[in-house]
């Protein structure tokens, strides 16, 4: 396989095999601590909010919920998870491949997508962590060989 053609292997992967599932979802009527907290359990940076039917109207990330509360402490006990979503939900087909998903957080300067199925429920969420470990499981040695490990802070 030459170098393009394995590129061009590893950009059509379909989102289904590199998305996180279960999706952690929440309401749009969930409170931001009650998603704030739904976050912290699960260890997730990006909550899945869908209508009580399970579709998904988008994604809540905790950069939106960390501004809300900066500019209001009160907002985690009265701002509501649907309040804070993008109009343009960052959505993609669970039929998208990674390079379809990538364009999309490029075009619109987001760094997760839900992806849903023909019916529009979420089924995953993928982030550009995913496609950063995709990257780095597929290039080159002489790529992957120039990055610096990180050490161990003092005393660990």
């Amino acid at each position: 396989m030459t170098k393009r053609q394995a590129r061009d292997h590893v950009t059509q992967v379909p989102v289904v095999d590199l998305m996180s599932h279960p999706t952690i979802c929440v309401t749009p009527e969930a409170t931001l601590a009650e998603a704030l907290s739904a976050m912290l359990r699960s260890g997730i940076r990006h909550i899945v909010v869908v209508e009580p039917d399970g579709t998904c109207l988008g994604i809540l990330t905790d950069r939106a919920v960390t501004a809300a509360w900066a500019a209001d402490p009160s907002a985690l006990s009265w701002q509501t998870a649907g309040a804070l979503l993008d109009p343009l939900p960052a959505v993609v087909s669970a039929t998208a491949t990674v390079s379809d998903a990538a364009r999309m957080m490029f075009r619109d300067r987001v760094d997760a997508v839900a992806v849903v199925d023909d019916a529009g429920r979420a089924v995953g969420v993928l982030t550009v962590t995913d496609l950063v470990v995709l990257m780095a499981t597929h290039a080159e040695p002489a790529v992957t060989d120039q990055v610096p490990r990180r050490e161990p802070a003092p005393g660990s």
